[in-house]
């Protein structure tokens, strides 16, 4: 890690770290913007170490987020402390990764996609007709209370363990054995890459930070219903951060999630009748005039080559 970066992140993360502490106008509004930003970024990273990193696009990405999200409810309601409810959300998650990736990893390409897909309504189905366990279509609520603060420092760990997985993943035989899979499978498994497993271990180490986010997020917000954890938005608004940004590479989806969701802020408070287009016009510009997203735009590879950020993972 050369020294720029080193800078660039010991500043950076100084700033982050003071901010909830620093005397200023718009605090807690600057506080619930940053929360969700992190939310973005580690929905955004963790999908593409599959979705970019191993070439799976899976579009029921944001079910180990749902898994993790009322399980913590669940468990926090029934008298277990955040601490262990926060755990078992990651350890939920990783357990139903480990049920649907055998399954599902017998399918390739856009059948991949579409089953991921379906996964989220089925999920949101199961979750509204066990509605003795979860709420229903009425939502689960918890014990409220102001966890801003808390919630903030959490989250900003978990960006930081997150691209830290993905920067180690991009450097180890599993991280190389993945890109073999993206490249041409059926090469990786006669040079004798244990395909199968290496997807399914992907998939797994994919859904622990979202689960730990869905944790959080139920904690944060004292609420959760069907339609803020498997909603079209919030589904699909993590993928297009990762296309926007560039997958396959660290920087990527950091720059996508910081690009689109600053868009939605600036549309969300002066032209809120475009929010709802945003998403899909997204998508749309980046298939059609940036293929590659943002970090590989000429300029942007400079920056990121002065911060060694700009290796290829493709």
């Amino acid at each position: 890690m050369n020294k720029p970066l080193l800078l660039v992140l010991a500043g950076l993360s100084g700033c982050l770290l003071l901010l909830p502490i620093v005397p200023i106008d718009a605090r807690t509004y600057m506080l619930q913007v940053m929360i969700f930003l992190f939310l973005y970024i580690v929905l955004a990273q963790s999908y593409d170490m599959v979705g970019g990193q191993m070439g799976y696009i899976n579009l029921g990405h944001i079910t180990f987020f749902a898994v993790g999200a009322y399980t913590f409810g669940i468990l926090f309601n029934a008298g277990m402390g955040a601490v262990l409810s926060l755990a078992l959300s990651v350890v939920a998650a990783v357990l139903f990764a480990a049920l649907i990736g055998v399954p599902f990893f017998r399918l390739r390409g856009p059948y991949f996609s579409l089953a991921t897909f379906g996964l989220v309504k089925l999920m949101e189905y199961l979750t509204v007709n066990l509605g003795w366990l979860t709420g229903g279509s009425n939502g689960l609520k918890i014990e409220p209370g102001d966890r801003t603060v808390a919630v903030y420092y959490l989250s900003l760990a978990v960006v930081f363990a997150v691209l830290g997985t993905s920067w180690l993943i991009g450097r180890s035989r599993l991280g190389l054995a993945m890109k073999s899979i993206r490249e041409d499978e059926e090469v990786a498994r006669d040079f004798g890459v244990p395909v199968s497993l290496v997807k399914v271990q992907a998939l797994l180490i994919s859904s622990i930070f979202p689960g730990f986010m869905g944790g959080l997020y139920t904690w944060y917000i004292n609420f959760i219903d069907t339609g803020q954890v498997y909603g079209l938005a919030i589904a699909l608004t993590p993928i297009a951060m990762a296309m926007l940004g560039g997958t396959g590479l660290i920087a990527g989806p950091v720059i996508g999630a910081v690009f689109l969701y600053g868009a939605e802020e600036v549309i969300w408070t002066h032209l809120p009748f475009l929010k709802s287009a945003i998403l899909g016009l997204v998508i749309v510009l980046v298939g059609l005039f940036m293929p590659g997203g943002l970090a590989r735009l000429a300029l942007v590879e400079r920056v990121l080559d002065r911060l060694g950020l700009a290796g290829d993972d493709r």
